[in-house]
């Protein structure tokens, strides 16, 4: 555990962004009639945006000071109007692990010779909508966007057993969770990779989401007394990250 300066990573991402950005007016100079320009079979109609994402979080403040980086996956639609193209609205929602713990345990109190792992898992859902304003023409497409949601801090615990080619879940339970109000902004790229009516794009992404005060749990936070009991230290912090997105968009 180590504490991080916030923004360092946004920055680094943020001049990447901006490099790439730099290059979309040279490109919207040729819409709306250039090869990549937004294509629309009548006007005012709707056209969605999905999208798939692989996400990397990096927690800021008192929850920098207390986690490592997490990883997730999460996904994204957004709706449009041909008559306003610049603006969107977007639905968000994804989940990132930023911890675990796995160990052995005797499946039956008679014997220590069939095992099983215990395993204990730290992570955020997440869930948010708002506004997106992109600059719609061009190969290249920055954005902005704004939201306000929830963040759903929960940690579970299974006991898995493993064979050869065979693995059993024997069940799940919640040992703490916490919902709490998000909100925040973010931004990036949309990088058209072909010029057909069914845009395919590759999206590159930053957004800062903010929790306030929230209860998580940390691995070791779960303490069993070896006689059946089990205690919880649950940390009461700021729980603020930078979420970093890539993944692939299609448009219908």
């Amino acid at each position: 555990m180590h504490t991080r300066t916030p923004w360092r990573h946004a920055r680094r991402m943020g001049a990447g962004l901006i490099a790439l950005a730099a290059l979309a007016p040279a490109v919207e100079a040729q819409a709306p009639g250039g090869p990549f320009a937004a294509q629309s079979p009548r006007g005012g109609d709707a056209r969605w945006e999905l999208g798939a994402m692989f996400n990397v979080m990096f927690p800021q403040g008192q929850f920098g000071s207390l986690i490592d980086e997490g990883f997730g996956a999460g996904f994204i639609a957004s709706l449009g109007f041909d008559d306003a193209r610049a603006f969107r609205l977007r639905f968000d929602a994804g989940y990132v692990n930023y911890g675990s713990e796995r160990f052995g345990i005797p499946v039956l109190a008679v014997t220590d010779r069939i095992v099983a792992d215990l395993v204990t898992r730290n992570n955020i859902g997440y869930v948010g909508l708002g506004p997106e304003i992109r600059l719609p023409y061009g190969p290249i497409q920055p954005y902005v966007n704004g939201f306000v949601g929830v963040g759903y801090f929960f940690t579970v615990s299974s006991i898995d057993r493993w064979e050869p080619f065979e693995s059993y879940d024997y069940g799940t339970t919640v040992n703490f969770d916490d919902v709490r109000l998000a909100y925040g902004a973010g931004g990036g790229l949309a990088i058209r990779l072909n010029q057909s009516n069914t845009p395919l794009s590759l999206k590159l992404e930053v957004q800062y989401r903010r929790h306030g005060r929230t209860k998580y749990l940390l691995p070791g936070s779960i303490v069993e007394d070896g006689v059946g009991g089990t205690s919880f230290t649950p940390i009461y912090s700021d729980a603020d990250f930078m979420l970093f997105q890539v993944g692939v968009a299609v448009g219908l």
